[in-house]
């Protein structure tokens, strides 16, 4: 036996844990012990390891060959904060909101009016809430590829691409103005289904590229840094609407496509400056793929949220304007409407951020942003389940309730990314660019299938039943979504725990030495076992 002493030895084992934890950790991490097994490797008696301070306020046990490389640093315990990042990473940050914000504003700039310019050559509600839809089907199907292609053609490749093809696709959809009706509104539709599907390829490039750098760029961070660029979606759906019925207004359909799509090509240029170069990315081996990520009933239940929260947005695109109409208030009042749920969105995602890393399971943060966002679209019918005639509609009403709606649906879908992460890493995948982007790929597909379904579902809705009990039947499928995220975080955390009790009956378990017990979260008394037993035991 050693001739430590059992103070001494307790002394020294608590001198081997960080002072402090990463915050956003959920996951049970082990800290790296410089002891090795006694059993294997004898200890000099009385030696006691040197301690030498790294400049990131932890103690390195005497032994050179300690790996640091998981103890936290200081800044990732300090909290984010935009002013303390370094130069590349403000870039990085600044280039991401605004390819956020530039995507999302191309896609929503039609809404206030495109409706009643395809109704005036000829188009049905039907058809133009496919033509709405068809940019989100596209994105199902490219959003894994672009994913599992990433890590081939580099982040700033595919970011470059997709900008470049979303600036020239806007500026020839505005072309769709000069396109002869005369015969029949089929050459109409027909290009419009092809422009929005090149500029849905652009935008999920561009999409898939930004939440891969965010991810690798701020693993610390990630919920936090979705909630940021989450701001710059909600000011690119705010100002796309109202942007896109001030410039209808002052120059027609042609003028908002021309002079968003400059805007977009200008900024090729400058992100091809500001972006850093694609490092040399080794593509994973292993035969992974979103499939594999689709086995764990965490991430389809997280995924079913995605769809229902993005399905929120997009059913409002092609239903919202003919239900305003009653109230005569143009394409400018129009886009101010779809502002207003815009706004809050903006304003309560960095929020919804911030709390989302801190909170132990973001499953509980989706469950009221589900409850909230199936009152808001009730209101918004309104509906007949609270009370309300077929026939009742107010201005006030519609506003109260686009407000709920932009608070709620942050809060139903800034968590899903995370959690993503999250239970990747619990099947095994490897915290890198190639899981990054594959959980990139994937997440884009299902908020895009969502975004697919809202405006094909709600524009035959609207034919069909109506936009009151469009919005009902929205709510009903939000609030579907709150007991499946409560049963699956209590089978998750009832699960856990099972795990945690049957590991001190393993004879593996028992026997743990002391250099081994050192973690950051400890299960069971390892200390049963001391002393180590010798070699001719074992």
């Amino acid at each position: 036996m050693s001739d430590y002493s059992d103070d001494e030895e307790t002394e020294e084992s608590a001198s081997l844990l960080p002072t402090k934890e990463r915050p956003h950790s959920r996951l049970t991490t082990r800290a790296t012990s410089p002891f090795v097994n006694y059993v294997s490797v004898p200890v000099t008696p009385r030696q006691t390891p040197t301690n030498q301070v790294l400049s990131n306020g932890y103690e390195q046990i005497g032994n050179d060959d300690t790996d640091t490389s998981s103890i936290p640093s200081t800044e990732s315990s300090a909290g984010f904060s935009f002013f303390a990042l370094p130069r590349k990473q403000k870039a990085i940050l600044a280039s991401v909101c605004m390819a956020d914000f530039l995507s999302y504003l191309c896609l929503s700039l039609l809404a206030p009016f495109f409706p009643q310019e395809a109704a005036d050559k000829g188009v049905n509600d039907t058809i133009s809430g496919w033509i709405f839809g068809v940019f989100a089907l596209s994105q199902v199907v490219f959003s894994p590829l672009f994913g599992k292609l990433l890590p081939y053609v580099g982040i700033k490749f595919m970011y470059l691409s997709g900008l470049f093809l979303s600036g020239g696709c806007t500026l020839l959809f505005g072309a769709m103005a000069f396109v002869p009706v005369d015969n029949g509104p089929l050459t109409f539709v027909v290009l419009c289904f092809l422009l929005r599907i090149f500029l849905s390829v652009g935008c999920t490039a561009l999409n898939t590229s930004c939440f891969t750098l965010c991810a690798k760029e701020f693993p610390d961070y990630i919920a936090t840094v979705f909630g940021i660029g989450e701001v710059f979606v909600g000011v690119g759906f705010m100002s796309g609407p109202a942007i896109g019925g001030v410039l209808y207004g002052l120059g027609g359909f042609f003028t908002p496509f021309l002079v968003i799509g400059i805007l977009i090509l200008l900024c090729v240029p400058v992100n091809y400056i500001v972006l850093p170069q694609d490092e040399n990315f080794q593509p994973s081996e292993s035969k992974t793929s979103s499939f594999v990520l689709l086995k764990s009933p965490s991430i389809i239940i997280a995924s079913l949220g995605i769809i229902v929260a993005s399905l929120i947005w997009s059913i409002l695109d092609p239903t919202l304007e003919p239900h305003l109409r009653e109230f005569d208030l143009g394409p400018e009042l129009i886009g101010v409407l779809f502002l207003v749920m815009s706004a809050f969105y903006a304003i309560s995602s960095p929020i919804w951020g911030w709390v989302a890393d801190r909170c132990p399971d973001n499953r509980l943060l989706m469950i009221p942003g589900f409850l909230f966002s199936a009152v808001g679209m009730l209101l918004l019918g309104p509906s007949s389940l609270l009370g309300f005639d077929e026939d009742y509609n107010e201005l006030w009403l519609n506003i109260v309730a686009l407000i709920i709606l932009g608070i709620s649906a942050s809060l139903a879908l800034i968590p899903t990314f995370d959690i993503y992460i999250e239970f990747s890493e619990e099947l095994g995948f490897e915290e890198d660019v190639n899981t990054y982007s594959l959980v990139a790929g994937l997440w884009g597909s299902m908020y895009a299938f969502g975004d697919f379904i809202g405006p094909s579902l709600g524009g035959t809705l609207l034919d069909v039943v109506g936009f009151q009990w469009c919005c009902t039947i929205t709510a009903i499928c939000c609030l579907i979504m709150i007991p499946l995220l409560f049963f699956n975080f209590v089978y998750d955390r009832c699960r856990k725990r099972s795990v945690k009790k049957s590991v001190p009956d393993s004879k593996e378990e028992q026997t743990k030495l002391l250099g081994d017990s050192l973690a950051v979260e400890t299960v069971g008394d390892y200390m049963a076992s001391y002393p180590p037993l010798s070699a001719t035991q074992v």
